[in-house]
């Protein structure tokens, strides 16, 4: 399940534990719109454990900028509520998965 994040209700990622992988887009950006279906796709694949979500920009400019996401689309992925890594633009949701997988060793 992708869960919509907003900045009233992220904080359980940034305190949880575990690993989250979270994609952050806006409506008017193409290669967000072109690339959302491997992000979903790599989803579908991942443990129960892992929470996926995404962030809209627009509507969360305070934790776009606590980020430091500058360019979309961007995925970051946290482990116990500190960015493990970060994926810039469109990937294939290989990409994805092993990013995943190095979070959950």
């Amino acid at each position: 399940m992708i869960t919509d994040y907003t900045e009233s209700n992220f904080a359980g990622i940034e305190h949880g534990n575990g690993v989250a992988v979270i994609r952050f887009h806006a409506p008017w950006c193409e290669p967000c719109r072109r690339s959302e279906n491997q992000f979903d796709e790599a989803v579908t694949h991942f443990p129960a454990a892992v929470r996926a979500g995404k962030i809209n920009v627009m509507q969360a400019p305070v934790l776009a900028a606590k980020y430091a996401v500058w360019g979309l689309p961007v995925v970051l992925i946290f482990k116990d509520g500190q960015e493990f890594a970060r994926i810039s633009g469109p990937q294939p949701a290989s990409v994805f998965g092993e990013a995943v997988h190095n979070a959950l060793l």
